[in-house]
């Protein structure tokens, strides 16, 4: 009828991309704000959002192996390492101590994730058999694995302490490390960064959602609900498990390659265990297991020391003032935010705006 509300008469209409013609209008709307918002904003404000793009690349990645599919991966940062060095492999400058062989972006950015969901595979004969505690140790150990690899495997990394460029930025053999003139309009480097990583991070995002609603999705689930009761019902364990773990490793590499594409370099150190941690943390604030989830935490971890920032300068608190650092303090808080969603909502940040969005459906009534 027309004028009622929409509701689903089918399981496919329900578990389409768009379900409804409204779902469609808002997309359109926030990605022709998002593009709008690169012209406008300061290069600060498009780094940030830059970053929050690519952090939710990484968080779809791991929303994938422990979200949809139950499993416990604390490597997330190893396989984004992963990307990162094969991009800077495959796209960098060979140096006397590092090897590069300078291809376009359209080789090493598909090729770095290649490269990660290639590790993803070889270690899944070892994690599909394992669960819980057991699996959480296995993914320990190759943290520890691969921060070794990446300080003494210098031909590649350059070694701990001294890091090596990134793959150059190179798009059909143009240079858009100086920027580009398209007609009237000059889009300088961080613009180009910025539209090109909300183009990665869309797809990724409709990527996502479609592998929710396919037949590897609802694999994922039932073996998240009951690994015995799934494979009773035909599910075969390692193939999806291993699938599982290799399309995670997939979206970290892709958002390695690029992450460390917009801040110019990469050091060793950096994939340590906090830094996968860090993922598990943004995922959990965000929503484990939703497809808005890992794009809510990338934006609150990334806009959460701007507006920590924005209200000390608002009330003139100076930093000495406080008894901890800007960067102490906002660890402290964050790790604040973990307790306080596990404890009062588990479903995260998606939580409370799938709450809201069904109060305003079904206002003024309160059923």
């Amino acid at each position: 009828m027309r004028g009622r509300p929409n509701l689903y008469i089918d399981y496919q209409k329900e578990s389409s991309i768009f379900s409804n013609n409204t779902q469609k209008s808002w997309f359109g709307l926030l990605v022709i704000l998002s593009v709008a918002f690169c012209f406008l904003a300061s290069d600060y404000w498009i780094l940030l959002l830059t970053t929050s793009f690519l952090i939710a690349i990484a968080g779809w990645g791991l929303n994938i192996v422990s979200g949809l599919a139950g499993q416990i991966n604390l490597a997330h940062g190893v396989f984004i390492g992963v990307g990162t060095y094969a991009s800077a492999v495959i796209g960098g400058i060979s140096t006397s101590s590092v090897v590069g062989f300078d291809l376009d972006m359209i080789f090493w950015l598909p090729l770095a994730g290649v490269a990660a969901a290639i590790v993803g595979l070889l270690i899944a004969p070892i994690t599909v058999k394992l669960k819980g505690l057991n699996l959480a140790l296995v993914t320990l150990a190759l943290v520890f694995i691969g921060s070794h690899l990446f300080s003494n495997f210098k031909s590649v990394t350059g070694g701990a302490g001294l890091g090596r460029k990134v793959a150059t930025l190179k798009l059909f053999g143009v240079n858009l490390e100086k920027g580009i003139e398209i007609g009237t309009f000059y889009l300088q480097k961080n613009q180009i960064l910025y539209l090109f990583c909300l183009l990665t991070c869309v797809l990724a995002g409709l990527g996502f959602k479609n592998l929710v609603r396919s037949r590897a999705g609802r694999a994922y689930s039932a073996i998240r609900d009951g690994d015995i009761a799934a494979e009773a019902l035909g599910i075969n364990l390692f193939r999806y498990k291993a699938s599982a773990f290799a399309l995670s490793s997939f979206y970290g590499g892709i958002s390695g390659a690029l992450f460390f594409t917009v801040s110019g370099g990469v050091e060793p150190g950096t994939f340590s265990l906090l830094y996968s941690i860090t993922f598990v943390a943004i995922v959990v604030i965000g929503g484990a297991g939703t497809v808005l989830g890992p794009l809510f935490g990338a934006l609150f971890y990334t806009l959460f020391p701007a507006l920590i920032q924005l209200l000390l300068h608002t009330f003139e608190i100076g930093e000495q003032s406080l008894p901890l650092n800007l960067g102490q303090l906002e660890r402290l808080l964050f790790g604040l935010f973990i307790i306080l969603f596990l404890i009062f909502e588990p479903r995260g940040l998606w939580g409370i705006w799938f709450r809201l969005r069904n109060y305003f459906k079904a206002w003024p009534f309160s059923y």
